[in-house]
C-alpha cells in the first residue's frame, strides 16, 4: 500500500538506454563514449552515423554542463538560491518532521485499531445492504459478523491524512469473507480521532461496525518506528509549498496536537 500517485512504474522504473539499449540511461552510456572517442580519431568522411550522433550528444552534453555552472543555481525544493535540493536544509528538516509524524500516526494506529475494532483477529458485527425491497422501496440491512484480516501493509503512513488525492493513501480494512474493504473511517466515532487518522475530508455516511470481540494484536515496535518509502518520493517529486499545503500541516495543525493530549491522557490514567 502506498500514496495514490506511487507506482511501481513513476516510482522505480527500470533503465533503459536509447543509444545501446542497455540496462541504464544514455547519460552514463559507455558505449556512447567510446563511439564518440572512436570517432574524433577517424576523418568525417569515415565515421559512421553512431559515431557522428555519439560526438555530437557528447559536445551539447558539455556545453549543457557549462550553462549550468555559470547558472545561479535555485532549490527546486524551498526555491531558494545558493544550494540545490540535494544539499536543501529545509528539506531535511521536513523529513525529519514527516518521519516523527509517521511514527507518531503509527503509534495511534495501533492504539486505536484495539480500541475501535479494526485489528487484525477482531471480530465484528456490520450492517450490509441486502436485496431491495420494492414494496417498502428501499433496501433490506442485513447484520453480518466479520473477522478482520491480518494483511497489514507494510507502508501504513501518515499519508492517509493528506488533503490530496495524489499524496494520499487510502487505508481499507480487510474482513474475511468480505470482497470489498471497510472504510477506516467507518470504524472511528470520536471526530478527533478520525481526523488525527484520516485528515480533514469529506466523508459519506459510513454505518460504524459493532465491536462483538476486541483483538489481542499487539503492533510490533519495528512496524511502528519503520521507515516510510512515500516520504522520499513526495520530497522529491514536489516543492516544500506543495508539500505543506497536502501534508505538513494538518500534522502540525491536527496530529501532533492531538498526539500530546493522547500522552497526557495515558500519563494520567498510568499515575
Amino acid at each position: 500500500m502506498a500514496i495514490n500517485i506511487r507506482t511501481d512504474k513513476n516510482y522505480r522504473s527500470e533503465s533503459s538506454c536509447t543509444f545501446c539499449n542497455g540496462s541504464h540511461t544514455i547519460t552514463g552510456c559507455e558505449v556512447l563514449k567510446t563511439e564518440a572517442e572512436t570517432g574524433e580519431k577517424l576523418p568525417f568522411s569515415k565515421r559512421t552515423y553512431r559515431q557522428h550522433y555519439a560526438m555530437q550528444y557528447v559536445e551539447a552534453k558539455a556545453n549543457r554542463s557549462k550553462k549550468k555552472a555559470s547558472k545561479t543555481r535555485k532549490c527546486g525544493y524551498c526555491g531558494t538560491t545558493g544550494h540545490t535540493r540535494r544539499q536543501c536544509t529545509v528539506m531535511e528538516g521536513d523529513r525529519e518532521l514527516l518521519i516523527k509524524a509517521n511514527k507518531i500516526w503509527r503509534k495511534l494506529y495501533a492504539h486505536y485499531s484495539i480500541e475501535c475494532g479494526f485489528a487484525p483477529a477482531s471480530l465484528i458485527r456490520h450492517n450490509e445492504k441486502g436485496a431491495y425491497n420494492y414494496s417498502q422501496s428501499r433496501y433490506e440491512m442485513l447484520e453480518v459478523m466479520y473477522l478482520i484480516g491480518s494483511e497489514l501493509p507494510s507502508n501504513l503512513s501518515v499519508f492517509a491524512l493528506s488533503s490530496d488525492y495524489s499524496s494520499r493513501q487510502d487505508v481499507g480494512i480487510p474482513a474475511v469473507g468480505r470482497e470489498r474493504k471497510l472504510q477506516l473511517q467507518g470504524f472511528l466515532k470520536d471526530a478527533d480521532v478520525k481526523t488525527a487518522l484520516c485528515g480533514e475530508r469529506y466523508w459519506y455516511n459510513t454505518p460504524s461496525p459493532l465491536i462483538i470481540t476486541k483483538s489481542t494484536y499487539r503492533y510490533s515496535e519495528e512496524w511502528i518506528n519503520g521507515e516510510c518509502e512515500d516520504i522520499d518520493f513526495v520530497l522529491k517529486k514536489w516543492n516544500k509549498e506543495r508539500v505543506e499545503k497536502d501534508i505538513l500541516g494538518v500534522v502540525r495543525e491536527k496530529l501532533i496536537p492531538f498526539d500530546i493530549r493522547f500522552e497526557k491522557k495515558r500519563s494520567l490514567r498510568g499515575a
